[in-house]
């Protein structure tokens, strides 16, 4: 296809940074200029939300600054002292891009928009933002306010895994409850993806002429979420959707381990009434890469050295994976089975029958000195995620 060529190549894409992750595995799928610092505009208010839902209530008050009015350009028109419950600014900072309702978040988490702007980059570093400097919370133009694109996608990633905020960013209009200005009370989505293609499911806009047009984005299609951002565009929606539709027509999801299977050799457990140990991962082990690569993985099992009793469920490990392509990922290991002390007369029935051998490597043991492989499943794809899906 022409249009996967093309988005291959990074041409025809007019944003000067531009990227594809997989949000379940958080692997990039196409990257251009990624990693360059730019202009966010209001896709800052990603991160604003994102604090906002975590560290407040839904039914929580928040109540507008004496000076808010001094905040500029787009607005939800908050008059001093005005009461907002936080589940109701949340879409207002999404949906109308209020930079006076940020500035009343930012004072009510923080006190100060220099405390709320710290919180912030404490916040992008935990989720592994590394070309991140927040410095206020709407996005309006400053030369320290800056972030990458692949910056930008991990907030989003981080930022979805809140069924309330997927259900924000995916509405088109929303009427709020507020406490004076009862005029002004529909909030209206800026995002026209929404309209055009029911897989799309936001997430943020933002412009200003410095930052250019920018774009976060999200679309689940057969059972899978893929974000995307574009910054500094000329055509955020044409740039979101060749990146979008070459992603999913372009890739493949594979499988490699479901929730609760045994996987592999299992680990040795000393002082135990048996010697080995059955391991599972409690979380699938996906991968997506491009069509038409080889469907093997190399695999190995990580643990700690293990003493009995072992519980089912009890973390033991990490499962590490590459698929195709070179993606690497850790998956937990827990034990399959309990096992419980050997007795006295086992033990002495077995003495110098069974012989333990360890080998320790960075605090972790290694299982087999030869790499295994995995051919992915056949899967029939899950269906699209509902709007409140969890």
């Amino acid at each position: 296809m022409i249009v996967l060529a093309a988005a291959a190549r990074g041409q025809h894409l007019s944003a000067a940074s531009a990227i594809v992750l997989d949000a379940d595995t958080g692997k990039v799928l196409f990257a251009k200029d990624a990693d360059t610092a730019r202009f966010p505009a209001s896709t800052t208010k990603i991160m604003t939300t994102l604090l906002l839902l975590e560290r407040c209530k839904p039914d929580d008050i928040i109540v507008a600054p004496p000076d808010v009015e001094k905040v500029k350009q787009a607005s939800m028109h908050l008059k001093p002292g005005e009461r907002v419950k936080v589940r109701d600014m949340a879409y207002a900072l999404m949906l109308r891009s209020a930079n006076d309702g940020c500035y009343a978040v930012a004072c009510h988490i923080s006190g100060s928009v220099e405390a709320f702007a710290k919180l912030m980059n404490e916040r992008a570093k935990e989720i592994g933002c590394t070309q991140t400097q927040f410095n206020n919370p709407h996005g309006l133009n400053d030369t320290k306010h800056t972030i990458s694109a692949r910056d930008l996608a991990l907030i989003a990633r981080e930022a979805m895994r809140i069924p309330t905020f997927r259900e924000i960013v995916r509405t088109q209009k929303k009427p709020i409850v507020r406490s004076t200005n009862l005029e002004d009370l529909v909030m209206i989505n800026k995002n026209r993806l929404l309209k055009a293609e029911p897989t799309y499911e936001g997430i943020k806009t933002g412009w200003t002429i410095p930052a250019g047009k920018c774009f976060v984005g999200s679309a689940t299609r057969n059972g899978y979420r893929l974000l995307t951002v574009v910054l500094k565009s000329d055509d955020w929606v044409k740039d979101t959707k060749l990146l979008t539709d070459w992603a999913f027509r372009g890739h493949d999801r594979l499988v490699f381990f479901r929730p609760g299977e045994v996987v592999g050799a299992p680990a040795i457990v000393r002082g135990g009434q048996k010697e080995r140990l059955q391991v599972s991962t409690p979380v699938p082990g996906r991968s997506v890469v491009p069509k038409g690569l080889s469907r093997f993985a190399d695999y190995r099992m990580e643990w700690e050295p293990l003493d009995a009793p072992v519980r089912k469920g009890q973390r033991v490990g990490e499962l590490v994976f590459t698929d195709a392509g070179g993606f690497e990922q850790r998956l937990p290991l827990e034990a399959a089975e309990d096992i419980e002390p050997a007795t006295i007369a086992g033990i002495v029935g077995t003495t110098g029958s069974k012989t333990w051998t360890w080998v320790v490597a960075g605090g972790l043991l290694v299982s087999g000195a030869v790499l295994m492989r995995r051919k992915a499943r056949n899967f029939a794809p899950a269906q699209a995620p509902t709007r409140r899906r969890s």
